[in-house]
This record gives C-alpha cells, sequence and structure tokens, in this order.
C-alpha cells in the first residue's frame, strides 16, 4: 500500500509542477482555471501567492480586477459564467421582445449624456490617461481613417487622424474587442472579436460582423454562451482574399472561407499572435504561449517549429515585414532575473529556425536601464517591424523599447512614469503595436489610451482625447457645485472633474472609492487599491497619506462621511471598520468589517451599517457597539447599502450574482 501511495503522490507533484511550469505568473489559474468553481480559482491563486511579492509586475493586481469583477457575478452555485454572454442573450431578446430600433446600436435607449471626460490633464498623478485600448486596425486607403477597440468599452472609429472619435457600439451591451478586421474591398464590412484576451475585462461571445460600417452587428458562425470562457487575442484577413480569416483564441486558431458564415478550428491549444508571409499568405505564422507553429498550405495543416525557439515562455509576439518577407521575429516573455528576459530571435528562412538575439536587458519590466525582474508578459506583450528597413524593431511590455540592429541592442522609447518627459511618455502595459502602411505612422494601444509616432518611437503624441472608455470604480460628487465629481479608475488613478471635456489625473495606481467634503470642497478623500488613502486640501494637487495604521484593505475599500460633521469618517477595512474623528489624523479601529459597503444615517448620524460578505451589522452609537441585522438576507454577497435619509431605520442592501 505505502509503494501505491508514493507513486500516487509522485504524480500528483508531477502534475503539479506541470501546471505551474506552464506559466511564469498564475494568470492561467484564473484565466485558464481548468474549473468554474470560484472559491477553488480564489483559494488556488492566493496559495500560489502565498508568501511571494505581490507588487509591481507579479500579476496580482490583474487577479484582484478580475476577481472583484466576477466575485458578484456568479451562478447560483458559485461558478463563474460568460457574463458578456449573458447581456448579449438578454439584449437579443429585449430587442425582439420591445421591437426596438436595431438600426441604431449607438442609441442608448435613454436619457442620458457622455459627460465623458475625454481627455486629461496631468496634475499630482504620475500614470496620467483616458482608459486602456487593446487593438487598432487601419483603413485601407484613407490614412486618417482608423478604429480602435477596449477592453470593455466597445469600437471607436476616427476619420480625422486621432483628432475626433466616434463610438460605434454605445447601444449595444458591455462588449470588449481584441481584434478587428476591414474589408479593404469594402470598408463597410467589418468583423470584430470580442472579449478581452489581455485581462479577461470581458468574456468574448465570438466574432460579430457588421455590412453597413457598424450601423448594425450581427453574430457570425464563430459564436460562444454563457457555458464558454474562450478569451480572443487576434482577427486577421487574408490580404487578398477578403472572405478568408483567421481568429486567435485560448481554444485554438479558427479559419473561414465565407466571410464568417461558417469556421472550422484548424489547430488546437492555446495561443496569442498570427501572421502571413508578406508576398506569399500560403506562409501562417502562429505563437502559442512557448509555441511556434507555421503553414504552407493557408492555415490547413500546421507543423510545430522547435529549431532555435526558447522555452518555458508564458507568451510570444510575431513579428514580419515586407522589407524582409523571409524574416520572422520573435519576442518572448517572461523575465528570468535581473536585466534579462526570455529572448528575441530572428529566423531568415519563413520560419523554419530561429536563432537568438538578446536576452538583455530586461525589455519587459518597469526599469528605464532595464535593470529590474519585473514582468507582466501574459498581460502585455507586442512588437512591429519597420516597413521599410527590417533592422528596426519596436517591442512593448510595461515600455516601449527599440531596436536598430534586429533586436541585439535596445534603447527605451517610452516609459511608464517619465515626469521630466527625458524619455518619453506612452502609458503603461502596451497591448498593441502597429504601422500604418500608408503614411509608416506608428502607433501604441495601452492601459492610458492611443499614441501615435511618426519617428518610429522618438517622440510620441497622445491620440486618445474624444475618447471616452474609462474603467470607473467609484465616483464621489458635492452637492453644492454639480460639476465637480472625483472618481477611481481602472490604470489610470484618481482624477478630478469640474466640467468640460477633461479630468485633471490627481493620482497613480488604480483609483478607488473617494469623498469630497460637502462643508469645504476642496478637502478630498482618494486612493488606491487595498485600502491606501490619502487627504486632499487643496482641491487635489497635494495629498498626505492617511491610511490607518495596521489596517488591511479588500480591492476596493469603501469608505464614508458623517453627513453632519465632515470631519468623522469611516473606513470599512477587513481587519475592522476605522472611524476616525479628526479627517483621518488619527483613527480607532470599531470592530466588525464593513470591508463590502458601508452607509450612514441622516437623520441619526450615529446608525452606521457595515457588511462583509452576506453579512450586515449595525451600531446606533456611532460604531461603539454592533449589532448582526443579516437574519432574513438570501445569503449571497452584499454589494450595496442605502439608508433612508428621513428613517434611519429602514435600509435597502443589493446582492450579486446570478439568483432570484
Amino acid at each position: 500500500m505505502k509503494k501505491y501511495i508514493r507513486i500516487i503522490t509522485i504524480i500528483l507533484l508531477l502534475l503539479s509542477a506541470r501546471l505551474y511550469g506552464q506559466q511564469d505568473s498564475p494568470s492561467n489559474l484564473w484565466l485558464n482555471p481548468g474549473t468554474d468553481d470560484f472559491a477553488k480559482i480564489q483559494s488556488n491563486v492566493e496559495s500560489y501567492y502565498a508568501g511571494k511579492d505581490k507588487g509591481h509586475g507579479t500579476g496580482y493586481k490583474q487577479w484582484k480586477r478580475w476577481e472583484y469583477y466576477n466575485q458578484s457575478r456568479l451562478t447560483p452555485d458559485g461558478k463563474i459564467t460568460n457574463v458578456t454572454a449573458r447581456n448579449w442573450e438578454v439584449y437579443l431578446d429585449y430587442l425582439q421582445r420591445y421591437k426596438v430600433n436595431t438600426d441604431n446600436p449607438t442609441a442608448t435607449n435613454g436619457y442620458w449624456t457622455s459627460l465623458g471626460p475625454f481627455g486629461y490633464t496631468n496634475g499630482a498623478g504620475w500614470n496620467p490617461g483616458v482608459g486602456r485600448i487593446n487593438v487598432i486596425a487601419f483603413h485601407p486607403t484613407n490614412s486618417n481613417i482608423f478604429w480602435v477597440g477596449m477592453p470593455s468599452g466597445g469600437l471607436w472609429e476616427t476619420t480625422t487622424g486621432g483628432s475626433s472619435w466616434t463610438p460605434l457600439t454605445d447601444g449595444m451591451p458591455r462588449i470588449g474587442v481584441s481584434g478587428i478586421a476591414i474589408d479593404y474591398t469594402n470598408t463597410n464590412v467589418m468583423y470584430i472579436l470580442s472579449g478581452d484576451g489581455d485581462a479577461g475585462d470581458t468574456e468574448s461571445i465570438g466574432v460579430l460582423k457588421t455590412i453597413n460600417g457598424g450601423v448594425t452587428w450581427l453574430g457570425t458562425g464563430l459564436t460562444w454562451t454563457v457555458a464558454d470562457q474562450v478569451r480572443g487575442y487576434k482577427l486577421l484577413m487574408h490580404p487578398t482574399n477578403n472572405n478568408m480569416l483567421f481568429a486567435v483564441t485560448t481554444n485554438g486558431i479558427y479559419k473561414t472561407v465565407d466571410g464568417g458564415y461558417s469556421w472550422t478550428l484548424v489547430l488546437s491549444g492555446s495561443y496569442r499572435d498570427i501572421e502571413f508571409k508578406p508576398g506569399d499568405p500560403t506562409y501562417v505564422y502562429v505563437s502559442g504561449t512557448s509555441t511556434f507553429y507555421r503553414s504552407t498550405d493557408t492555415g490547413d495543416s500546421w507543423a510545430q517549429v522547435t529549431s532555435g525557439m526558447p522555452t518555458g515562455c508564458s507568451r510570444i509576439a510575431i513579428g514580419i515585414t515586407p522589407n524582409a518577407p523571409s524574416y520572422v521575429y520573435l519576442f518572448g516573455g517572461p523575465s528570468t532575473g535581473v536585466g534579462s528576459f526570455k529572448g528575441f530571435y530572428l529566423s531568415t528562412n519563413s520560419g523554419t529556425s530561429f536563432l537568438v538575439r538578446s536576452t538583455t536587458p530586461n525589455i519587459l519590466g518597469y526599469s528605464s536601464t532595464g535593470q529590474d525582474d519585473k514582468q507582466q508578459t501574459t498581460y502585455d506583450l507586442s512588437m512591429t517591424i519597420s516597413r521599410t528597413n527590417n533592422a528596426q524593431v519596436i517591442v512593448g511590455g510595461i515600455n516601449t523599447w527599440t531596436s536598430n540592429n534586429w533586436g541585439s541592442n535596445w534603447t527605451i522609447s517610452s516609459m511608464w512614469n517619465d515626469p521630466g518627459g527625458v524619455i518619453g511618455y506612452t502609458h503603461a502595459d502596451i497591448h498593441d503595436l502597429d504601422i500604418n502602411p500608408l503614411n509608416n505612422y506608428l502607433y501604441c494601444c495601452s492601459d492610458g489610451g492611443i499614441f501615435r509616432s511618426t519617428d518610429f518611437g522618438n517622440n510620441w503624441t497622445d491620440l486618445t482625447a474624444g475618447i471616452a472608455n474609462t474603467q470607473w470604480y467609484r465616483i464621489a460628487g458635492a452637492e453644492s457645485n454639480s460639476n465637480l465629481i472625483i472618481g477611481g479608475t481602472q490604470d489610470n488613478g484618481c482624477n478630478k472633474w469640474v466640467g468640460g471635456s477633461t479630468m485633471e489625473h490627481i493620482y497613480g495606481a488604480d483609483g478607488m472609492d473617494c469623498m469630497i467634503d460637502y462643508s469645504n470642497t476642496n478637502i478630498m478623500y482618494y486612493g488606491s487599491q487595498f485600502g491606501d488613502l490619502v487627504r486632499s486640501t487643496s482641491g487635489g494637487s497635494s495629498y498626505t497619506s492617511i491610511q490607518p495604521s495596521g489596517s488591511s484593505g479588500t480591492w476596493v475599500t469603501p469608505y464614508i462621511m458623517d453627513p453632519v460633521n465632515s470631519s468623522i469618517i469611516y473606513g470599512g477595512y477587513s481587519n475592522g471598520v476605522y472611524k476616525s474623528t479628526n479627517q483621518g489624523s488619527s483613527w480607532t479601529n470599531m470592530g466588525v468589517s464593513g470591508s463590502s459597503a458601508m452607509a450612514i444615517g441622516t437623520n441619526s448620524t450615529n446608525r452606521v451599517y457595515a457588511a462583509n460578505g452576506t453579512s450586515i451589522w449595525r451600531s446606533d452609537n456611532g460604531g461603539t457597539s454592533w449589532t448582526s441585522i443579516s437574519s432574513g438576507l438570501p445569503g449571497i454577497g452584499i454589494t450595496s447599502i442605502a439608508v433612508n435619509p428621513d428613517n434611519s431605520m429602514r435600509v435597502f442592501v443589493t446582492v450579486g450574482n446570478y439568483n432570484d
């Protein structure tokens, strides 16, 4: 019996090693988890990170975003589900049931006006931007027309070279776009690969198609439902056959030869990039996490290439150029220690074999000299090659780097937080780099927007103004000024809006919950993830850290302010509700956890409510003591609390998940 136990133990250890060996970061534990049980996914990820660094470049931030979004959108038995597909199905049912005008997907079917903001100015923060952009596609004959896709903000179009933008999917449910293909024979025909491949902000519902320039969108033969958890990365149209497209997904490579009516799985597995050989599209190149495949019959059959290939990569990007059709460039991560990464590789024989060009410095990290070991390869990795000089390369991870000798040496081209403008700025986390073949302008899609360079990365211009794709966690206003709003955003910190079309960036990182002092609107409270909290007495021009000592916050930690005495504030931390009577200069832990939601009475300001998960408590004495009031609730996670201002005993809660 002991012999069999040893064998089983060895098998389990080998399986575990194989699971973790396939990933430099644990992103597969939530993006490709092998289970739909949310609690199991949580346990696996937190176990992986136990005792490990959870800071910049570790992937933990991406996990907490994913966890925060999905934890309140589970099935009754606690399983993750394709939220985008659920919304899409109900949307289609709504259109049919109420005979809504389907010829205008940009209409929001309600009395709503977008306030934007459509741009930013940089104040006291360090990572200004508007919002994340995944992908770009160009018009075949007009260099001023191009399209960009968002992780959850749909598809946007410019006809002015990026000086103005129009949303094409505003009236549709929240969808992401990770691939765009424009029919070069008729630009009214467009395809989008839905979902957010890099982070799973939105799940894919397949490939959508329009034949009228985005006025109406229909599903194609490649469709996923609520039970499917597939992410797409790229959509590629054949250069001479507009009815042939390839879709790169975590479920394999799909091919259509009839304009999307039907699709065939031509290569199973999980993949990230695809390119045709310039001038000879019978050659097709595909990369996965640590694999490279080549087809010589337009994707009908495939052969894996191993000669000279790196191993142990978490992601590989492919580059090609019409200036050297037989050249294939590969850019692979993760980092492999301080100052190094998996490598940049070159093939001069159409992908038959590769030679390494460089493995240093670490061009995946935060350091401007490449001397760190940080990386986010599974979240941000891109590359493009000059169309006129095959030695010129630009790559994107957290920053962008250029090479003038086929990837042997590197120079930083843009910096994630370069306040002096010495290097140049594109927002951190580069999701797409592409060159418009009509004018050779270079475009960078990042967590903060879209940037253009006319000199291959030496100088950058932000073209994001006009796009309203900011992903807001929380906002706060002041009754005395309807045009004053502050809010916390994903990737783009905390921002202040005072009317008009732009916002002022006042704090970096991921911005979270916030408050404005109703008695003095220059006093503001805001911060970043895990309970970080600052106070500004200058309207956001400067700030002081006031997070309670010893406190432990969740991804989005809630804060509330006494409606009569604005000096009294509360923070809903995991290890207790903290109370301050002096604007956060000192704090007292009042007990119970308020990490899910908090609220306070108006006609009785000593009445405070705090929720954590499925439990909720009430205090009638300003937090000194608490009474559980969870009885009668359905045992589902509480997401928000509201108190009747005229009767503080009349309280409402919202709960998450797909339950009756």
